[in-house]
């Protein structure tokens, strides 16, 4: 008889497939002689079984379920379980970024920004005057229901985050492979206004979901709702529904109607390129999207858009500044395009700008005194900018800033004439060429019309230009801007200053936001072609004077090469016609140049 008796297995089957059940459980019985430890029994006398395999987990899957199925399905699973644990840990990082933010600042209105002039006396303010704060019960129904129509129609269900629209504007965006569509709720967009958070970004968005949870968790909808309306921009440097209902229409938040209502709603997610007073086209456009999605939601009638459409919309024009008129909304027109494209808050912040107070007070007195000595009634422009830093030191872009908002300075192109005549001296002598004194139609022949235009681009004319002989003539036509900047460039041995309105800008406590701009002088012509040039034009030295009309006698213009300020100053029509004693007018244009120019030399 063997020592070892063959191993007798009960092998029970897994009810779900065919692996053997593990050694643990099966029913095993081995003959050992008395006192025999099975540990030392020899190998392979504890197994006999030749279709012995070792024991693997039993099987979780029905065993109808193919086997790449089950495989797929338990990576399926393993992966769902990871991306979870994932989802949790970066909601909990996102909730716990956002607990360094204090909710309650969505109830701080942010602080007026001041303009300051170079020397840094105050000349105005962006926002923030007149600043009035609303209960919601002054907030017009009929805006509530555009609001939601038009950003967020699910406010009063959602908690905070539209998880539909979420998924919608995620689907968009990876379709688009860049961020099209944001998907923000009136909550999230108060959270992105109270916090500065601007960038275009996944972190961004999931920070601004985990302080909307925390908005939410803290307000009512109704306190939400009326943080919101008091803070969102609406343009024209217009924060908080009410500044923005008496600044546009002369009205409070209450009085609005239907009309007006929808037009602010939809100058929200441009208030800047939709200002009714800068775009009124753009605004209408977005008015009647509001009402079309209104009707879209169900909350009116076609017949009821048309009512509305025709209600008197009442919209006030731009106010005039007794400080700096022209000056200031130039300046506030610079500042609020430069926070729109860099999406920088304009609460609390302290701008300098390039504007001297005494140069912008003589600019206008001179100007003033000027337009009571011609005849009729022609439009002015005029400018001074500093000859090596590009500094704009005053400015003055009509007769009155409060009749039109179109500024001269900056916006008008008007035919130069004789005033072109230096630039073609200076461009013949940058081509090798001799000049012809005070024959500059010969000398433009000399130089030809695509090497002029060239030239000219150089000076920072942007044209149009006519050709040929016309050209020679000075049928060129430049802002006043752009003369004294080409002014600037002649007198500066060819280097172009770089114009702005900016010295730098600060926040509430005065970190810098933009330094101050260095100067910036781009070399545009060979040493001695500009020099060559003012000694021919202006033998006498300063102050170097220019004073000229068009041929049609429908633009009269005076110019200052100076260096240290160049000035320009247009006389003539918006439409362009014969001035009135075109003679006159230009004798008094050059006396005020002249003493214009004599008072700013160092």
């Amino acid at each position: 008889m063997p020592r070892h008796s063959p191993t007798r297995r009960n092998r029970r089957q897994s009810s779900w497939g065919n692996s053997p059940v593990p050694a643990h459980e099966e029913n095993i019985e081995i003959d050992l002689e008395p006192g025999e430890d099975p540990a030392e029994a020899p190998p392979g006398a504890l197994e006999e079984d030749p279709d012995w395999r070792p024991a693997t987990r039993n099987s979780r899957l029905p065993d109808w379920i193919p086997h790449p199925m089950q495989w797929i399905l338990r990576i399926s699973f393993r992966g769902g379980v990871l991306l979870l644990s994932l989802l949790l840990a970066i909601c909990l990082f996102y909730l716990t970024l956002s607990f360094r933010y204090e909710i309650e600042d969505i109830d701080k209105m942010p602080e007026r920004s001041v303009i300051f002039d170079i020397e840094g006396k105050e000349l105005a303010t962006l926002h923030g005057e007149n600043r009035r704060l609303i209960a919601r019960e002054e907030i017009p129904r009929f805006f509530v229901e555009a609001l939601q129509a038009r950003e967020d129609k699910r406010f009063f269900r959602h908690q905070g985050v539209d998880v539909m629209g979420l998924l919608r504007a995620t689907m968009r965006n990876a379709s688009d492979m860049q961020f099209t569509q944001g998907a923000s709720t009136l909550t999230m967009q108060l959270a992105r206004n109270s916090f500065a958070l601007q960038e275009k970004s996944l972190h961004r968005k999931l920070l601004e979901i985990a302080l909307s949870l925390r908005i939410e968790w803290n307000y009512s909808k109704d306190e939400i709702l009326t943080a919101y309306v008091n803070r969102i921009y609406f343009g024209s440097g217009c924060h908080g529904l009410e500044e923005a209902a008496r600044r546009y229409f002369g009205v409070s938040a209450s009085q609005l109607n239907e009309n007006q209502c929808a037009l602010l709603v939809g100058i929200i997610r441009a208030p800047h390129a939709c200002s009714p007073l800068r775009a009124l086209e753009k605004a209408l456009a977005q008015r009647d999207q509001v009402l079309a999605r209104m009707v879209t939601e169900g909350e009116l009638s076609h017949g009821k858009v048309d009512t509305i459409r025709e209600t008197e919309l009442g919209l006030r024009g731009r106010e005039g500044s007794s400080r700096g008129g022209a000056a200031l909304q130039a300046v506030r027109r610079h500042f609020e395009e430069l926070l729109a494209e860099r999406e920088i808050r304009d609460g609390g912040l302290r701008l300098r700008s390039t504007i001297h107070g005494e140069i912008q007070k003589l600019l206008e007195t001179e100007v003033t005194d000027l337009l009571s000595r011609i005849p009729g009634e022609p439009e002015v422009a005029a400018i001074c900018i500093n000859s090596r830093t590009g500094g704009i030191r005053g400015i003055v872009g009509g007769r009155s800033s409060q009749r039109t908002t179109f500024n001269r300075a900056l916006d008008a192109r008007r035919d130069l004439g004789g005033v072109f005549t230096p630039f073609i001296y200076a461009a013949a002598a940058e081509r090798g060429l001799q000049p012809r004194l005070e024959q500059p139609l010969t000398t433009g022949r000399d130089i030809g019309t695509n090497d002029l235009i060239r030239l000219a681009e150089r000076f920072g004319f942007e044209g149009p230009f006519l050709n040929g002989d016309d050209l020679y003539r000075g049928g060129v036509r430049a802002t006043p801007l752009e003369v004294a900047t080409a002014a600037a460039t002649l007198t500066g041995k060819g280097q172009r200053p770089r114009t702005h309105f900016l010295r730098d800008m600060r926040d509430s406590d005065l970190n810098v936001i933009l330094p101050a701009l260095e100067p910036s002088l781009k070399p545009m012509f060979v040493a001695g072609a500009t020099e060559a040039a003012l000694a021919m034009q202006f033998p006498d030295g300063e102050p170097r004077l220019l004073a000229a009309t068009n041929p049609g006698k429908t633009d009269a213009w005076g110019v200052s090469f100076g260096s240290e300020h160049s000035l320009c100053i247009w006389i003539g029509h918006d439409q362009p016609s014969r001035l009135d004693e075109p003679d006159i007018i230009l004798k008094e244009v050059h006396k005020t140049a002249q003493r214009l120019a004599e008072s700013l030399l160092p």
